[in-house]
């Protein structure tokens, strides 16, 4: 009994790790340096915060929008965007973001981007936040 729960466990334990895999290779990755750039323009990019409305209030990416990983394409389609626009994902640490830009990939969205180290790298960083005072 012990040997076949082992099984199940290591059963599982593959799978979670393929679906992992394959989830965050839907996405494109970005550097913070190249979204920091992409923010200076005239054509800023899409930024999408996508950690719950407390995490979002406390700091956030300059300019980005908040839309919960949970609903992010019914969120987009409801501020009029298109799959054809850019957008570039961020939560804490990388997996919510990672289930809302396979969400976006199966919807088919065309040009999806995880933002590398995600809001923790670029606080540890020193990059712009904006803070939401309530």
């Amino acid at each position: 009994m012990i040997f076949r729960a082992r099984r199940v466990s290591c059963i599982f334990s593959a799978l979670f790790l393929m679906l992992l895999v394959s989830v965050s290779g839907c996405a494109a990755n970005i550097t913070r340096e190249e979204l920091l750039r992409q923010m200076q323009t005239d054509a800023p990019v899409l930024i999408v915060d996508v950690r719950s409305q407390g995490e979002y209030d406390r700091d956030h990416i300059p300019g980005a929008v908040h839309i919960p990983f949970y609903s992010i394409g019914s969120g987009l389609r409801a501020q009029g965007y298109s799959k054809s626009d850019p957008v570039v994902l961020y939560c804490e640490h990388g997996p919510r973001s990672s289930i809302a830009g396979f969400s976006l990939y199966l919807s088919g969205h065309e040009k999806v981007y995880s933002l590398e180290g995600a809001m923790k790298a670029w606080r540890k960083n020193e990059f712009p936040i904006e803070v939401i005072t309530k």
